[in-house]
């Protein structure tokens, strides 16, 4: 039986007969962080990025924060881990600076260097100075 509830919700059944418009307006953004990917190849976006006409940027650190808070739900959860989207932002500067290394042979991110939007010299300069002090986070 699980089976088939999980092939009728990925094909969009709504059990209830209609989608509420919070959940329209989540497929909507969900549909332009599958887009600004398909463009892109990731999920890394600043936080004010305007995608569509729509803030995508500021939708994900709703979506991020919902999950920390434990009130997003886990399908929804499921499927932006299934695209590629980070939760943590250390995670998604870590991407973003092995973007870097691939492109440039290096990690020597000149300090105010911006990649999609992020401060990633600014970024790679703190956990310098993090692990200088002894208090870059173990996880």
């Amino acid at each position: 039986e699980q089976r088939r509830v999980d092939l009728l919700e990925q094909a969009g059944f709504e059990w209830n007969g209609k989608k509420t418009l919070n959940d329209k307006i989540w497929d909507t953004m969900f549909a332009l962080l599958l887009q600004f990917k398909v463009k892109n190849g990731h999920c890394n976006m600043s936080n004010d990025h305007m995608e569509g006409g729509k803030n995508l940027g500021g939708w994900s650190v709703t979506q991020r924060s919902k999950k920390r808070k434990n009130t997003l739900d886990q399908k929804r959860v499921d499927l932006l881990e299934q695209v590629g989207f980070k939760w943590c932002e250390w995670d998604e500067m870590f991407e973003l600076l092995l973007q870097f290394k691939t492109k440039n042979g290096h990690c020597n991110v000149p300090h105010k260097h911006v990649e999609q939007g992020k401060r990633l010299g600014h970024w790679v300069n703190t956990q310098r100075s993090k692990k200088r002090k002894n208090m870059l986070e173990q996880r």
